[in-house]
C-alpha cells in the first residue's frame, strides 16, 4: 500500500513539472530560461519538502501528516490552472528570466513542496514495522518513488498532454492525488497488518481524529475547485485577448497551437508566438511581411526549380511558391504533425504531387534525404527560442550538401542588426561566412523604418555565387525578368543592408557549443 502511494506521488510530482514549461510558454516562451526556472523551483521545493517531511514526521507522526500533505498536494495542483490565469500576464513583465522565475514559485512551489515530504514520511511510518531493516526499507522507498517519477515523466511528456490537453491534464493528477490521500488514511491498519503481533514496532502516535475529516474536506474541496476549473478556465475561450475568435487550440508535444480569426486575416500562433497570418480574402496573401522576403531567394537563382522549406506553420511559404511558381516542385518538413491538419485544414495548405509534406525533425530529414535542392528556406525560428540544432556550422554544411550547383539558402530569424540585440544575427552571420561564400542580408522594411538596434525578422541569403549587391538589386526591381508576382518585390531591393557585419559578442555556433538562447534579444 505504502509503496503504491508513493509511487503516485513521485509520478505526479514529475508530470506536474513536466506540465509546468507548457504552463508558462504561452506568456513567456519556452526558451531554455523557462525550463532552467522551472527546474530550479522544483529542485528548491524537494530540497525544502525533504526537510520539512523528516521535522513533521518526527513531530505529529506520519499517519497524521502523510494524508493532509497528499490532499493540500492535490488542492495545490488542481488550482494551478487557475493561479496561471491571473498570475502569468503579469509575470511576463518581468521579463523571461525573473518572470519564469516568478511564475514558477508562484504557481508550483506550493504542491511540489507538498509532494517532496511524501518520502520522508514513508520512510517514518516505515520505521514502525522496526529498525533492523530501516536502511533497506528507506533505499526501496525511495527507488519506488524515482520509478514513479519516470512513470510520471514518461507518460506525460510522450502521451498525456495531447491526448487531454494541458488544463484538464494537470486538473486530474490533482484529483489523483485526492483519492491516493483518501487511500493513505487506512496506513494505520495496513501498518500494523505488516508489523504483526511480535514486531517491536515504533509505537503509532495518536491524535489522529482530525486528520480524517480534514483530509476529506480538502479532498472534496479538490475536486470542487478542479470540477470549475475544467468548466471555466481550461475550455479556450471564445474570443482571446487581442479580441479574435478563436477557432481552434490543442496541446502537442511541442506547443500550444492556437488559430485565431479577425474580421481581416486568420492567424497561427505556437504558445505567445505569431507564425503564420493570412487574409481571410485570399489565403495565399501573407499579413506578416517576411514570408514575401523569402522570394529574394530567386533573384540569386532565377532557374530554380526545387524549393526545400523547413518549417511549415500555415503553409504560408510552402504554398506561395508552389501557386505563383507552375514549374516549381516543394518540399516541405514540419516536426508537429498536428500543424501539418492544421495548415490543411484552416490555412488552404494544397494536396498535390508537387507540394510534399514530411512530418520529422528537420535536421533528421537533411541527414537522411537524397534529394537535391536548388533553395533551401529555413523558417524555424521563433522569437523566444530557436531549435539551436538547426543554427550551427554543422547543420549548415549538411544543408549545402543538398543544394545543386547556384544554389541558395535562405533563412529567417528575429533579430536586430547592430548593437547588443544583433549578436544573433551576427552570430548567424558568422557561422553562415565559414559555409558559403556570399551572404546578402535584407531586415524586413528596413527602407521604411532603418532602425539597426530593433528586432525585426531579417532575412539572410547564403550562396557560394558571387553576385554584387548592384546587380542582385537590379534582379529585384525587374522582379527577376517577371518571374516573381508579389505587388512589393521591386521595393524590397531598397531593403538590402549594406552596414559592415562585425563580429563582437558573436561567436561562432557549433554543436558543441551554440548559446542561441541566450543570443536571442527578447523585448
Amino acid at each position: 500500500m505504502l509503496n503504491l502511494i508513493v509511487f503516485t506521488c513521485g509520478a505526479a510530482l514529475m508530470g506536474l513539472e513536466m506540465a509546468a514549461a507548457r504552463v508558462l510558454a504561452p506568456a513567456l516562451g519556452n526558451s531554455i530560461y523557462v525550463w532552467g526556472a522551472v527546474i530550479s523551483v522544483v529542485m528548491i521545493a524537494l530540497s525544502l519538502g525533504y526537510w520539512l517531511g523528516g521535522q513533521v514526521a518526527d513531530r505529529f507522526g506520519s499517519t497524521r501528516a502523510l494524508p493532509l500533505a497528499i490532499a493540500g498536494a492535490g488542492l495545490g495542483t488542481v488550482s494551478v490552472p487557475l493561479i496561471a490565469d491571473v498570475t502569468l500576464m503579469r509575470m511576463a513583465e518581468f521579463g523571461p528570466r525573473i518572470g519564469s522565475l516568478g511564475a514558477s514559485a508562484l504557481i508550483f512551489f506550493v504542491p511540489a513542496l507538498l509532494l517532496a515530504t511524501v518520502s520522508p514520511l514513508g520512510v517514518r511510518l516505515v520505521a514502525t514495522r522496526g529498525l533492523d531493516h530501516i536502511g533497506r526499507s528507506a533505499g526501496s522507498l525511495y527507488a519506488v518513488s524515482t520509478a514513479g517519477s519516470i512513470a510520471g515523466t514518461i507518460a506525460t511528456s510522450f502521451w498525456l498532454i495531447p491526448l487531454l490537453a494541458l488544463e484538464p491534464l494537470i486538473v486530474w493528477t490533482g484529483v489523483l492525488l485526492c483519492a491516493t490521500a483518501l487511500l493513505s488514511l487506512t496506513l494505520p491498519a495496513w501498518t500494523a497488518r505488516a508489523a504483526g503481533p511480535d514486531s517491536p514496532a515504533i509505537a503509532l502516535p495518536s491524535g489522529r481524529r482530525s486528520t480524517v475529516p480534514a483530509t476529506v474536506t480538502i479532498a472534496v474541496a479538490a475536486v470542487l475547485l478542479g470540477t470549475w476549473v475544467l468548466a471555466e478556465v481550461a475550455p479556450p475561450p471564445a474570443i482571446n485577448e487581442l479580441g479574435e475568435r478563436v477557432l481552434f487550440r490543442a496541446d502537442t508535444q511541442y506547443h500550444r497551437i492556437t488559430v485565431t480569426e479577425d474580421d481581416v486575416a486568420r492567424h497561427l500562433r505556437f504558445d505567445r508566438s505569431h507564425q503564420s497570418a493570412v487574409r481571410i480574402d485570399d489565403e495565399y496573401e501573407s499579413v506578416i511581411d517576411y514570408p514575401e522576403y523569402l522570394h529574394l531567394a530567386l533573384a540569386l537563382n532565377p532557374e530554380a526549380r526545387r524549393v526545400l522549406v523547413l518549417g511549415l506553420g500555415g503553409g504560408t511559404v510552402s504554398k506561395r511558391f508552389w501557386r505563383d511558381y507552375p514549374e516549381v516542385h516543394v518540399d516541405s518538413v514540419e516536426i508537429d504533425p498536428v500543424v501539418v491538419e492544421v495548415a490543411g485544414k484552416y490555412f488552404g495548405l494544397p494536396q498535390d504531387s508537387r507540394l510534399r509534406v514530411f512530418n520529422e525533425d528537420a535536421r533528421r530529414y537533411v541527414q537522411r534525404t537524397d534529394e537535391r535542392y536548388d533553395i533551401v528556406i529555413i523558417d524555424a525560428y521563433n522569437a523566444d527560442s530557436m531549435p539551436f540544432h538547426l543554427t550551427t556550422e554543422e547543420f549548415f554544411r549538411e544543408v549545402d550538401s543538398l543544394l545543386e550547383p547556384g544554389g541558395v539558402v535562405a533563412y529567417n530569424i528575429i533579430s536586430a542588426v547592430e548593437g547588443r540585440r544583433g549578436r544573433l544575427f551576427r552570430s548567424l552571420y558568422r557561422t553562415a561566412e565559414g559555409v558559403w561564400r556570399d551572404i546578402h542580408v535584407f531586415p524586413v522594411e528596413f527602407a521604411a523604418v532603418p532602425q539597426v538596434h530593433s528586432n525585426r525578422n531579417i532575412i539572410m541569403l547564403a550562396t557560394n555565387q558571387v553576385i554584387p549587391a548592384e546587380e542582385l538589386q537590379r534582379r529585384i526591381r525587374e522582379r527577376v525578368d517577371g518571374r516573381v508576382s508579389i505587388k512589393r518585390f521591386p521595393a524590397f531591393a531598397d531593403d538590402l543592408y549594406t552596414g559592415e557585419v562585425t563580429f563582437e559578442e558573436a561567436p561562432i555556433l557549433t554543436d558543441a557549443h551554440a548559446p542561441v538562447d541566450s543570443l536571442i534579444a527578447i523585448d
